[in-house]
């Protein structure tokens, strides 16, 4: 049984034998995955603690570019965020707490966090969604309303 499928699994004795067994921790699955990404995604706190004592990766960004820490926050694993948080990015730290704090998950931790840099982020994402579908570039658009506001208030 892969790393992987021992994660799916979702029992802790399975993850054990698992990891004691493979080659590679950091083993990757469909969409780039990981078994990190995996059991923070699904909030396993334990196999989280085991992947990290043997050396799983934590900044490793699958297909959709999110890290574990980030899947974990968007599932609402506020544990599995703090857990992870001392060992991940800055940027990264904030979106997971941002998205803690927006779904609403219980005990989301009170943070500081630099608002331009989270703009910036949020910005750089919608960009890319745009692209992706064919719109107009977010940061055009902004600008093009600032220059009308702008107009409209020397009227």
């Amino acid at each position: 049984m892969s790393l992987l499928d021992a994660v799916a699994s979702e029992n802790l004795e399975t993850i054990q034998r698992a990891v004691s067994a493979t080659k590679d921790v950091n083993e990757l699955g469909p969409g780039k995955t990981t078994p990190l990404i995996e059991a923070a995604r699904r909030g396993m706190t334990h196999a989280v603690k085991l992947l990290l004592a043997a050396g799983a990766e934590v900044t490793w960004r699958d297909d959709e570019q999110e890290t574990a820490i980030l899947k974990a926050g968007a599932n609402g694993h506020s544990e599995v965020v703090a857990m992870l948080a001392p060992l991940s990015s800055e940027e990264d730290r904030d979106l997971a707490n941002s998205f803690l704090a927006a779904f609403g998950a219980s005990h989301a931790p009170e943070y500081q966090y630099d608002a331009s840099r989270l703009h910036k982020k949020v910005v750089e994402v919608a960009a890319r969604a745009a692209n992706f579908v064919g719109h107009e570039d977010p940061l055009k658009r902004l600008e093009r309303n600032e220059r009308s506001k702008d107009l409209k208030t020397k009227k």
